[in-house]
This record gives C-alpha cells, structure tokens and sequence, in this order.
C-alpha cells in the first residue's frame, strides 16, 4: 500500500497541469458563487473527490483507471485550492 500516491506523483510529473486546470475552473466557479453555504459545498466536494480518488488509487487493478484517477485527483486538488483562494480573490474583484 503506497500513502499518497496521486500527491507524489504531481509533482514529479506533468500532472501538476491538471491541478492548474482544475485550480482556474474553481476560480471560474467560485466568482459565480453568491451563497457562503454553496461556496463550503463545493470546497468539501471537491475535498471528497480528492480523498475517492486516493483511496481508490491505492487498489491496485489497471494502469487506465490509475491514469483515470491521477488526473481526476488532481483537478480535485486544483478545485480545493482554486475554492479555498476564492475569499482572498472575491474582494480583489469587487
């Protein structure tokens, strides 16, 4: 059993694409937002994802659906950070 495998690999990788890809569609979101509560939502979603794909990572079953949750997770971790910048960027745009 590997401990953070999709973290381990982002940075060793060209996945760390995907997390900017999935950091600007959370930021993209997140403006649109207008509900605190809805804004939490999507932060623990995309939380929830991340923790599915890792967990599921680790069963070791086929190189397409390790591929599959490699870039899934870390578009969830994208979303996470792009979700937890949004109250720093939210006054920025007012």
């Amino acid at each position: 059993m590997r401990y953070f495998p999709i973290l381990g690999e982002l940075f060793s990788s060209d996945s760390i694409l995907f997390l900017f890809i999935g950091l600007v569609a959370a930021v993209l979101i997140g403006f649109k937002l207008k509900n605190v509560k809805t804004w939490r939502d999507c932060l623990l979603a995309s939380l929830l994802a991340y923790a599915c794909c890792e967990a599921l990572s680790n069963m070791h079953t086929n190189y397409m659906l390790e591929l599959i949750l490699l870039i899934v997770g870390s578009a969830a971790i994208g979303c996470f950070l792009g979700f937890l910048i949004r109250p720093i960027l939210l006054p920025i745009k007012r």
